[in-house]
């Protein structure tokens, strides 16, 4: 879906059910081509369950595999009078990162309904992307199993993409907020490696005065980072971030409104 989607037009009340074309006849043999039956669908393999639930679907037509998630809203309809739902916040920021070249997913399908304002229901589909893994399970499966040359050369490559596309969202006022290590997937291509961006429904755009968003996402890469490396690699990663016109008070200030930031929810650090 394009960025041009007519999803910013807020629904007050009534059914919003957008599907890419190319995509129509295969829902439409699942049973989702008809808007009713969205808010009761659970075919395929639940991931999750609850106020969300998130569901592997493999299209019976392509056999392609697609995950659709659901935010239920029945207990707290109010929440999101006169705001976009969080199924379609995340949608127009993959919206984002696709304008700003940071790979994400492509999503095929959009569903929403509110009565009078108050949002009932909303729905998002993602295709899912081939020979991929969460970085959290990639570092410790794969990177750490590799033989030493090969592992520094994959991790140089991947700390110099990570850090290039966090700077470039930066810059252009995107913030992730969410930027957990499972929010990033590793996806392999032959001998190349490249991180993907997923899961942003909180993800918001703030030109001027972001200085703590930023904060906050370095902060969710640092929280898993601080069980596999020292302070001091950590602290020269923030040069990376920052760029060669970085100044060692910038980079100091930043370190430690991190781990301000940390220390409120200090993290669990894993045993190597």
């Amino acid at each position: 879906m394009s960025s041009s989607y007519p999803l910013y037009r807020y629904i007050f009340h009534g059914t919003r059910l957008n599907i890419t074309a190319e995509e129509q006849p295969s829902f439409a043999t699942i049973g989702l081509g008809n808007s009713a039956a969205w808010p009761p669908f659970n075919e395929g393999h639940i991931l999750s369950k609850g106020t969300t639930t998130c569901i592997k679907v493999t299209l019976p037509s392509t056999k392609e595999t697609v995950y659709f998630k659901r935010y239920n809203h029945t207990k707290k309809p109010w929440e999101f009078f006169l705001r976009r739902s969080k199924a379609a916040n995340e949608l127009i920021n993959y919206q984002r990162l696709k304008i700003l070249n940071i790979p994400t997913l492509d999503t095929i399908a959009f569903y929403e309904k509110r009565k009078f304002g108050s949002l009932k229901i909303a729905c998002i589909v993602t295709k899912e992307l081939s020979n991929t893994m969460q970085l959290d399970d990639f570092y410790v499966d794969v990177l750490l199993k590799m033989p030493t040359k090969q592992r520094l050369n994959v991790l140089n490559s991947l700390k110099q993409q990570l850090f290039d596309q966090l700077r470039t969202a930066h810059d252009n006022g995107f913030f992730h907020l969410d930027l957990k290590w499972r929010n990033i997937l590793i996806q392999q291509n032959g001998d190349n490696y490249m991180p993907i961006w997923i899961d942003c429904p909180r993800g918001i755009q703030r030109r001027y005065l972001n200085y703590r968003l930023k904060v906050a996402d370095l902060s969710g890469l640092a929280r898993k980072a601080l069980s596999f490396f020292t302070a001091a690699q950590l602290y020269r990663m923030l040069y990376q971030y920052l760029g060669p016109s970085a100044t060692k008070k910038e980079a100091r200030k930043l370190f430690l409104d991190i781990s301000k930031h940390l220390s409120r929810r200090p993290p669990k650090i894993l045993k190597r």
